[in-house]
């Protein structure tokens, strides 16, 4: 890991982004880009004044975070743009792609599974859009700024390569220990029995061997499988109440209660019943 992008504005989940980011990036040895874009909000040319004014205070705010991880020993630089409504997304996740960022920081307000997946946000659109983890903290985050436990997901259908890395890399810059959890087969999967009615469960292989994995990289870890009984997010929001984690990695491909890749709506739905800061990694398919 080499490079942290964090996306900020002048909102509160911004602050609790910012303020984790800032404790967390020389832990992490990354130099950060800190980006804000500014989207007018009316087009009438009378309104030139107030669009300046509003450029001028996040250009304030970008360069004030920018002084802090100078100060806390950072590379950092910073970045303002401007897009039109409705396209603050497509700017991040060209920043990303152009910077070549390595994990994205940014703030949510957790407004809950149906409000998200319906009105949508643009944590939501970036996680699912990212080639990279997103790191996605929600206001009035219940965020230790030296997280000590990390709930990872997974599931066994995806390859969980992008989840292990970045969890290794966090808890060992964190020195923290890892739960693996795997919810059972989520609501609106279909269930396609195999040729032999003895074959393995394909979560329980996934648990034990991205347990191995983690052992191997020297990595605190214990591992276990949860029944679905109340749905993804509720499950996962229980064992991280239940076990006092810090901050959740969500790797599982097909999740949610819709299924399919919507790893960024469950993060919504965990982040707004635990306020804890959510990294989303989706594992990919395997081919």
């Amino acid at each position: 890991m080499r490079r942290i992008l964090l996306a900020i504005d002048l909102s509160a989940p911004s602050w609790e982004a910012t303020r984790l980011a800032i404790h967390m990036a020389p832990k992490l040895d990354v130099a950060v880009t800190v980006l804000s874009i500014v989207v007018p909000g009316t087009p009438l040319r009378e309104a030139k004044d107030q669009r300046g004014r509003e450029y001028e205070a996040v250009r304030e705010l970008v360069d004030d975070v920018v002084k802090e991880l100078v100060a806390a020993g950072v590379k950092a630089k910073g970045e303002v743009r401007s897009c039109k409504r409705g396209e603050v997304a497509r700017e991040i996740l060209g920043a990303t792609s152009r910077l070549g960022a390595d994990l994205i920081f940014m703030g949510s307000r957790a407004r809950g599974e149906l409000t998200g997946l319906l009105l949508g946000s643009v944590s939501q659109e970036v996680a699912m859009g990212a080639g990279c983890p997103v790191v996605i903290v929600p206001t009035g985050a219940l965020t230790k700024l030296t997280p000590r436990r990390i709930v990872l997901v997974i599931d066994g259908e995806g390859d969980p390569a992008q989840p292990v890395g970045v969890t290794v890399e966090l808890a060992h810059a964190l020195k923290a220990a890892v739960e693996v959890v795997c919810v059972g087969r989520t609501l609106g999967d279909a269930f396609e029995p195999t040729e032999s009615a003895s074959a393995a469960n394909p979560d329980e292989e996934a648990v034990t061997r991205v347990t191995a994995t983690l052992k191997k990289a020297r990595v605190e870890v214990r591992s276990r499988m949860i029944d679905n009984r109340r749905g993804f997010a509720p499950e996962i929001a229980r064992e991280v109440m239940a076990t006092g984690a810090d901050m959740v990695v969500i790797g599982a491909r097909a999740i949610g209660w819709v299924g399919g890749d919507i790893a960024a709506g469950a993060a919504e739905a965990v982040i707004h019943r635990t306020h804890r800061p959510v990294v989303v990694a989706p594992s990919r398919r395997r081919s």
